[in-house]
């Protein structure tokens, strides 16, 4: 069982990724994008990334959900060293008991069905309920009695002390499969952040350090909880596509912007995650995993996602083809502005489409 609620973890959090195709999502942030018709171009990140913090969600999840604390012993039914005989008597005993009453009812009701002296109502009411004829709530009753008697299996009782024995070797072999399978789970989740495990600060620090000797990240500083203050400024011509972040060694998925370069001319410009859709934001993916997984998603879990938050701007003297703003271009100092407020009432990642010269 703890095996199968892994692997529906494992689809929980694989499903909504594989829609948006990221690992990785911004948090509070200002970020600025300057485009030239003749390919020049600048960018900017200032602010926040989230990068484990998925990885903290699933670990918590994990630590709350793989091991029960306690063991308890629970026996139902008749006790594993009771006679066929004595089961047997304590059966018929529970039938004689069921018949009596059945009998007892049934001559209640042929009492009130043979008086003479009720009234034209009473009998009318009799024979409606289905008085008058006590064949129908004898067997009621019969069934009913049937009933408690068999339930007598089920009944919670005291355990033996051999049953306590087994049930707790059973435990604690659970136990130890479950832990096994925590371990399995917590590897696979690091594998698919590139290694990265968010209760280890050894890999923590290990990946600010390479992302620092990086050039254009002129800040890289780890608030914790997977969340990352960064300074990140790059200039140079769009001779191909550019992506943000990029990182080497480690695979975080889908960039959170890029640029491409298509014929003609064109340049589409799109920043999948600066938005709150729910197919990328990791609101959704504590709402996808608590739908399936239990304690995920609830008010156990420490994890608190940072909210997507910020603006993003494009700057150009292209011919702006086409974009999603809400008001289109303004012009500011003879270029043309494009900008996008990024907050709860986003509804779509910011696009735009040029034309170069």
């Amino acid at each position: 069982m703890q095996a199968k609620k892994f692997a529906a973890l494992g689809l929980a959090i694989i499903a909504p990724m594989s829609l948006s195709g990221c690992l990785l999502l911004p948090g509070q942030f200002d970020s600025e994008l300057n485009v030239m018709a003749d390919g020049q171009f600048a960018f900017t990140y200032r602010g926040q990334i989230q990068l484990v913090g998925l990885a903290n969600l699933i670990n918590d999840t994990l630590e709350a959900d793989a091991t029960q604390t306690e063991f308890t012993a629970s026996c139902y039914g008749e006790l594993p060293d009771e006679t066929k005989k004595a089961k047997d008597d304590r059966k018929a005993k529970a039938k004689q008991k069921a018949e009596a009453d059945t009998a007892t009812a049934a001559a209640g009701i042929a009492e009130i069905g043979g008086d003479d002296n009720g009234t034209a109502a009473s009998k009318s009411s009799q024979t409606d309920s289905g008085m008058t004829d006590g064949s129908e709530s004898v067997s009621e009753d019969a069934a009913i009695a049937t009933v408690e008697a068999a339930s007598e299996d089920f009944e919670e009782r005291d355990c033996t002390p051999a049953e306590v024995e087994q049930q707790k070797k059973e435990w604690d072999e659970q136990q130890a499969k479950n832990k096994k399978d925590k371990e399995a789970a917590k590897k696979m989740f690091a594998a698919m952040l590139g290694g990265i495990d968010p209760s280890d600060p050894k890999t923590i620090e290990r990946f600010t350090k390479e992302v620092e000797r990086l050039a254009a990240w002129n800040k890289v500083e780890h608030q914790g909880n997977g969340v990352f203050l960064i300074d990140y400024a790059t200039k140079g011509r769009l001779a191909d596509d550019f992506a943000f972040p990029v990182i080497p060694r480690y695979a975080l998925g889908n960039p959170m912007i890029h640029i491409t370069r298509w014929d003609n001319g064109r340049v589409r410009i799109e920043a999948p995650t600066f938005h709150n859709d729910a197919d990328v934001s990791l609101m959704s993916l504590m709402g996808a995993g608590g739908g399936m997984i239990p304690g995920m998603g609830g008010s156990n879990n420490k994890f608190e996602p940072v909210e997507v938050k910020g603006s993003f701007t494009i700057r150009t003297n292209a011919r702006i083809l086409a974009n999603n703003t809400d008001e289109g271009p303004a012009n500011e100092g003879g270029l043309q502005v494009l900008r996008w407020d990024i907050g709860p009432k986003t509804y779509g990642p910011p696009m735009a489409l040029l034309k170069m010269d």
